[in-house]
């Protein structure tokens, strides 16, 4: 989800940004959120959650003896905020100088009143963010290894993009099964709440036996999640509908 975050020291301005932005969201459903509006630059410092996930859209020019927006982007660099930021401005001077900085816009805005004009700028610098944002988790996911010791001074490596589901085996104490979408089958001796520390949040609790990638479910046939390979797993009576709900998003 995008964090979009607001401020400028004009307060109809700002009231304008956060009515289309809110419209935006809703009217097209996006997978965002405002979190935030300022009117000024230590107010903005103030929230701490600005962070890669974000959106901001900031005034260049908060008047005289109040930091302006390249200072600020300067302090939220230093705590490790990698932002995206779209500056707000009338005067194309004000964005050579953000230029001439060194910092890296995500965009520049126009201070514009007319909410279409408006509308269509914020929208489409939300849907580049959302874009962005998909785009660098894909590729952190599919680099996400983990290691599996599968005997004495045996380990296997797994993507976790790759894995289906775990199941804890009957026949074997303390066995657990990690099952790919290749084919692949690795067992371990672990149990199934440690193997999720592992994990990241993609991966559910369905059954007190099985722990699923929700990423490679793609339907419910009576009680069971069909997987993506189309093996079938059990879903305990309590997470069907949970399942059935995130189904329906995707």
């Amino acid at each position: 989800m995008i964090k979009i975050f607001l401020s400028d020291d004009d307060p109809f301005f700002l009231s304008l940004e956060k009515e289309v932005v809110e419209h935006i969201i809703a009217d097209n459903k996006l997978n965002a959120k405002l979190s935030g509006a300022a009117r000024s630059g230590a107010e903005l410092l103030r929230l701490s959650d600005i962070d890669g996930d974000s959106l901001l859209f900031m005034d260049i020019d908060y008047g005289a003896n109040q930091p302006n927006g390249i200072d600020i982007t300067a302090a939220l660099k230093k705590r490790g905020s990698k932002a995206k930021i779209v500056y707000t401005t009338n005067h194309s001077e004000l964005a050579m100088k953000v230029l001439k900085s060194g910092t890296e816009p995500f965009g520049f805005l126009e201070k514009d009143c007319d909410i279409k004009k408006l509308s269509d700028s914020i929208g489409r610098y939300i849907q580049m963010a959302l874009r962005l944002s998909a785009e660098e988790h894909a590729d952190v996911y599919e680099r996400r290894i983990i290691s599996l010791k599968t005997g004495v001074g045996e380990q296997a490596e797994l993507c976790m993009q790759d894995i289906l589901y775990l199941e804890s085996e009957k026949g074997i104490s303390h066995g657990i099964t990690y099952r790919t979408d290749n084919g692949s089958v690795i067992t371990v001796i672990s149990t199934l709440d440690n193997e999720a520390k592992k994990l990241d949040d993609n991966f559910v609790r369905v059954h007190r036996s099985f722990l699923a990638n929700q990423s490679h479910m793609i339907g419910m046939r009576g009680g069971y999640i069909v997987m993506s390979d189309q093996s079938e797993i059990p879903c305990s009576l309590k997470m069907r509908s949970e399942i059935k709900k995130w189904l329906k998003k995707t």
